[in-house]
């Protein structure tokens, strides 16, 4: 298995907040694989993610703070030990640059009007984008 996997995709249409895709991506991605640590940027910021990878998964996750303190602390169990990243925490580049790359050569916007052809687009997109790599 490669050391840098995706495991799900999210599935809904135009901008967001990364935690409302959150929950259906873990649960998605967890009936697929079970990585040593899950690496995410501050946007999946929530004790519940971390509860989640884990106490339910079993996986180690990693995720920097988002500070909603004046004092500039951190509240929660996991979130309190993220104040310090391991090393490995950097390898998450690999992810953005794949969808950097992914962006640049396909392009990112898509011409589908349908939400089925939207996602339809999208996960073609994707795939072949992967086989390109």
């Amino acid at each position: 298995m490669q050391e840098h996997a995706g495991g799900g995709s999210g599935r809904r249409l135009g901008p967001g907040n990364d935690k409302a895709e959150a929950r259906w991506l873990l649960t998605e991605t967890a009936q697929k694989l079970r990585p040593k640590y899950l690496y995410a940027d501050a946007g999946y910021d929530a004790e519940w993610v971390h509860t989640y990878c884990r106490e339910t998964w079993g996986v180690r996750s990693y995720i920097p703070p988002a500070v909603h303190r004046r004092d500039g602390g951190v509240n929660g169990r996991y979130r309190s030990q993220m104040t310090r990243l391991p090393k490995r925490y950097g390898r998450r580049w690999h992810v953005e640059s794949f969808f950097s790359g992914l962006k640049r050569t396909m392009g990112s916007h898509l011409n589908a009007r349908t939400e089925r052809g939207l996602f339809t687009e999208a996960a073609i997109r994707v795939l072949a984008y992967t086989l390109r790599r």
